[in-house]
Parts: structure tokens; sequence; C-alpha cells
């Protein structure tokens, strides 16, 4: 869209000068992975601020309750909040629509369905706006798409909790390791941007 860029800037300054990581499309018992991994990322990087992005609508209140219980401070995307509190942890994606601005926003984005056998969600969103893609084992409705980015560098594939909060402070804290993949994400795209077009013709 024409205005992301002036959308993700603002959003951005909504947040301050935090590093952000976004899981995206999370399913039921997928919230625990990620929340185990944000537990430990926070130990490393105490100012990091999780976007949380659940695939249905209606799990955003069963999520919001996981994340009180498990002690962290979140705020709701919903509220229309002109900044996010520094004490926040984590920004529920209670919204419709702003996966995109999320992930544009986003210093790595973990593709959910993926720890879990859902099969996955398509990780070319995050890659089309240069951010670096975490996801799991089970992404056999992206399986192409997956090997692809695995093969450019664009994202890491993770099998647990520790190898996902290891791949996500491995970009977190190698901004010339992030850079490099969301640059390889974003060629990726580039490149094969109206292939279906190709093979029909």
């Amino acid at each position: 869209p024409a205005d992301l860029a002036a959308r993700t800037a603002a959003l951005r300054s909504a947040i301050g000068k935090r590093p952000v990581w976004v899981a995206a499309s999370t399913r039921v018992g997928e919230e625990e992975y990620v929340l185990d991994a944000f537990a430990r990322l926070r130990e490393r990087t105490p100012l990091l601020l999780l976007v949380l992005v659940p695939r249905h609508p209606e799990r955003f209140e069963t999520v919001a309750r996981l994340c009180h219980q498990r002690g962290f401070a979140i705020e709701r995307r919903s509220h229309g909040s002109k900044s996010v509190a520094p004490e926040t942890a984590i920004l529920l994606g209670d919204t419709m629509g702003e996966l995109l601005l999320f992930h544009a926003a986003a210093d790595v984005s973990y593709i959910g369905g993926s720890l879990v056998p859902f099969g996955g969600q398509n990780l070319l969103e995050a890659a089309a706006v240069g951010t670096p893609v975490v996801f799991g084992p089970h992404m056999f409705n992206f399986s192409e798409i997956s090997r692809m980015a695995l093969e450019r560098g664009a994202g890491r594939q993770v099998q647990d909790t520790v190898e996902l909060t290891n791949a996500v402070a491995g970009y977190l804290e190698n901004p010339a390791v992030r850079r490099a993949a969301g640059e390889a994400g974003q060629r990726m795209v580039a490149e094969n941007r109206g292939a279906l077009a190709r093979t029909l013709t």
C-alpha cells in the first residue's frame, strides 16, 4: 500500500526505540511456545516488545488472559493508544487488516501455525517488507515458499522453544545479519513476482 511507509513510521514512533518481535497468526497451543521464548528473550533484551497477533479474532480474549497469567503487561492495539507505554511487554494485535503493518514495523517476525501442526502461514508479506522470518517445522501448506526462504537466507526454521529463542535473538542481536536476511527476502519476492502469470502463459 502507498501509505505503508508512513503508517510504519507512525507505529514505530508510538513504540519508541525498542526492538520489536512480531508473532503473527498464532494458533491454539502455540502462544505458550512464543511466551516461553519471549520470557527468555527479555532476560537478554529487556526492552523487547512482542506484538502478538492470534490468527482468529474469537481467541483474542483467551490469549490476553494467557499473557496476564504469565505476568506480562499488555496493551490492546484496538484501544487505539497513541503510544505504547514503556512498561508494556506485549502489544496484542486484536485488530483486522494490520498484519502487513506489524511485519513492516518488526525487527523479526515469527510465522504462526508452524510450531503446532496447522501447516503454517504465508511468510511473503514479512519478506516483502524486508523483515527476517522464523518458522517452525509444520509449514506443509507453504512448503515451497518456506524452502525458498531457507535457501535464500531470508529466514530460519526452528523445532522448539530453545531454537525459537536463539533464532530470534540471533536476528535481534546482529543488525548486519538481520539486514542481510531482510534484503534476501525482498529479493526473493521481487524475483518471483508474476510467477503465476508466467506459469499460465
